[in-house]
């Protein structure tokens, strides 16, 4: 072998109890589970007291747009992530026109761009080398944007079938499946037949529709009944975005949501969802705007604000209600650093100006480029949400690092506590889930859902995709004022036979990989 740990507890990632065996690797595979004491390994590990599981899969994550920067992964490998999913909510940095996609480079100016293409970006990242795995999603933002603009209009039939061919390409290319964001523009302008037609490309090459869905307030239940829809006349798996219910009065919504999701799923239906362990999301503070202000991209909406009527027209239409400015904390503002770590009600009484104009005159004074966490969300959803057999465990984050430019700001802790808060917080402590509901909401179940078949499970002959860690003391550190931790009892990460995290630290190793789709039958039901 090359690694064999002794003595360990092994949960497999099915859902059953653990079992006390010796785990064993060879290359990137697993070669033994079991009693292998006659075994002999270049490296022997004591598992005395820790867990083993498959590595955890990161069914929702945004590190599509770090990864260039931070090739190892930091705070997601940390957590024991071996497997992310990215191109989540509509956007992916590629296909890129420079044009459409202006604002998105704006938002990462740390980013290269070196490619155009969808198999560019890709080869990109293969080149730089991966401390995690990654499976691919196309944004259908970059989609509309490339194909049509970010113009609040129905794409002309040659239109159309620029986005089709788009959507083809980047499939042959490695996408495995369609994202959205429907409550971001160009996404928000697109009507359910639109989506249809471009989810059946996908479906054609055995993909997926992951999607933001439309509406997480007052329309949650619309929004997520026309998820199902299109899953359905597309005839493609649906994966339902950071499943919640956001303001006090949409939280009774969260039943019917999950009733629609019940009822596809006993007709037939391929659907699921994920959800991150916090009451509180984030997106940008132009997000709480409607969507008609965004019309024609960045500077078009910089140029209503500066226009009186058009200005009071958006205030009218903002989302967020008068009295509620105390729960939107300014997270990151390049251009206006000093108010991070503030909400919008403070900021406002600090200017003696009412809170909804002063959201508006931060989005102008910094050219939108702000990001928000919004408390909005309650507990016992969130425990519902989480005990659901069809949901699993996405993070929503990114992988950054405590310093240099993925440092800056007041990131949401997801980044960096996702998977321990729940192995912490909502297994340990208020046993939520029990330890082997966790970790197959973490690896097995994303696995199934994904397809994969030689990873989510601990067994001989799957890939060493494996974490160690210590079911006592494993708990997220990050917080809302201190996000930038790492959580404590992740002791070891393993990414296909390679140790990549050892208690040491970050040992350098980069053998993550883009991971290609795998034949499947897209009309199974989980």
């Amino acid at each position: 072998m090359d690694v064999l740990i002794h003595n360990i507890d092994v949960l497999d990632g099915s859902g059953s109890p653990a079992f006390r065996a010796d785990v064993g690797m060879k290359r990137d595979r697993v070669a033994g589970i079991g009693d292998l004491s006659s075994a002999t390994a270049e490296m022997n590990l004591d598992g005395t007291g820790l867990t083993a599981a498959p590595g955890f899969i990161d069914v929702h994550s945004h590190s599509d747009f770090t990864l260039p920067i931070n090739p190892r992964a930091e705070s997601k490998v940390r957590q024991g992530v071996t497997t992310e999913v990215t191109g989540n909510c509509g956007l992916s940095p590629a296909p890129l026109d420079p044009v459409s996609g202006e604002s998105v480079m704006a938002t990462y100016p740390h980013l290269s761009w070196e490619w155009n293409s969808f198999g560019d970006y890709l080869d990109y990242l293969r080149q730089q080398g991966l401390s995690v795995n990654v499976v691919p999603l196309v944004g259908h933002g970059m989609i509309r944007g490339t194909g049509m603009g970010l113009t609040d209009r129905a794409p002309t039939e040659n239109e159309m079938q620029a986005m089709k061919r788009l959507v083809a390409q980047a499939m042959e290319e490695g996408a495995w499946g369609l994202s959205t964001g429907l409550i971001y523009p160009p996404g928000v302008y697109a009507t359910t037949d639109e989506l249809v037609e471009l989810s059946c490309v996908v479906a054609k090459r055995g993909g997926f529709y992951f999607t933001h869905i439309r509406g997480e307030a007052a329309t949650l239940v619309e929004a997520v009944a026309e998820a199902i829809e299109i899953g359905e006349r597309a005839e493609l798996p649906v994966q339902i975005a950071h499943l919640k219910a956001q303001l006090p009065e949409n939280w009774s919504l969260m039943s019917q949501a999950l009733a629609l999701i019940d009822d596809a799923r006993a007709r037939g239906l391929d659907v699921t969802a994920d959800r991150y362990p916090y009451t509180a999301s984030s997106t940008s503070l132009s997000a709480r705007l409607p969507a008609w202000a965004h019309d024609g991209g960045s500077s078009a909406l910089l140029e209503r604000l500066q226009l009186p009527e058009t200005r009071r027209r958006i205030k009218e239409g903002l989302s967020v209600r008068p009295d509620q400015w105390d729960t939107v904390l300014i997270a990151f503002s390049p251009n206006a650093p000093e108010l991070e770590g503030l909400t919008v009600a403070e900021i406002a009484e600090e200017r003696g100006a009412e809170p909804a104009e002063t959201a508006l005159g931060i989005l102008l004074e910094t050219e939108a480029q702000v990001s928000i966490i919004h408390s909005s969300m309650n507990e016992e959803n969130l425990r519902r949400v989480l005990c659901h057999p069809a949901v699993m465990i996405g993070s929503d984050g990114s992988a950054l690092l405590p310093q240099g430019p993925l440092g800056e700001g007041k990131a949401h802790p997801r980044n960096y506590g996702t998977f321990p808060r729940v192995l912490g917080k909502y297994v340990r402590e208020e046993k939520v889930l029990s330890l082997a509901e966790a970790i197959h909401k973490m690896s097995g179940l994303p696995a199934e859902r994904l397809g994969l078949s030689d990873r989510g499970r601990l067994a001989g002959g799957m890939k060493a995709d494996l974490v160690l860690f210590n079911p006592n003391t494993v708990r997220d550190r990050a917080t809302f004022t201190r996000p930038y931790q790492y959580p404590t009892g992740i002791e070891y990460v393993f990414v296909n036979g390679q140790a990549v995290v050892t208690p040491e630290g970050h040992t350098g190793a980069m053998p993550g990989r883009i991971l290609e789709r795998e034949a499947q039958d897209l009309r199974r039901k989980m």
